[in-house]
């Protein structure tokens, strides 16, 4: 058989081969990260019953909960000002809880920052 008469011979398919190997490598690379994303729990995501899930607790109950923050901030806005409702944080080593008059809201998980 003659090469230039071969399939693989052709520009067009040689081409067409690298592309497919190309994408079939990139998928599998996005595949294998996606994995280790998964595999990590957010406390971010807390679900009702979950250990940090504090959405409509009251500040007591969540001092109960967790016991007394390292720092109580001021509600902000300030009373008075057009933007209501005030939202307080109650700051823990690991994350900080926000209030909305005086009922959890959220809780917010700190991430180390990049150096």
């Amino acid at each position: 058989m003659d090469q230039r008469t071969s399939p693989f011979s052709s520009r067009f398919v040689r081409n067409l081969l690298a592309f497919g190997i190309g994408f079939a490598l990139v998928m599998g690379a996005q595949v294998a990260s996606a994995d280790e994303l998964v595999m990590q729990p957010d406390i971010n995501q807390a679900k009702p019953g979950t250990k940090y899930y504090v959405h409509g607790l009251s500040m007591a109950q969540v001092a109960r909960k967790f016991g007394q923050p390292g720092r109580k901030l001021a509600p902000e806005p300030a009373k008075g000002t057009k933007y209501q409702p005030p939202i307080t944080r109650w700051v823990y080593p690991e994350f900080t809880v926000y209030f909305e008059h005086g009922h959890a809201i959220h809780l917010v998980k700190h991430h180390q920052r990049p150096k």
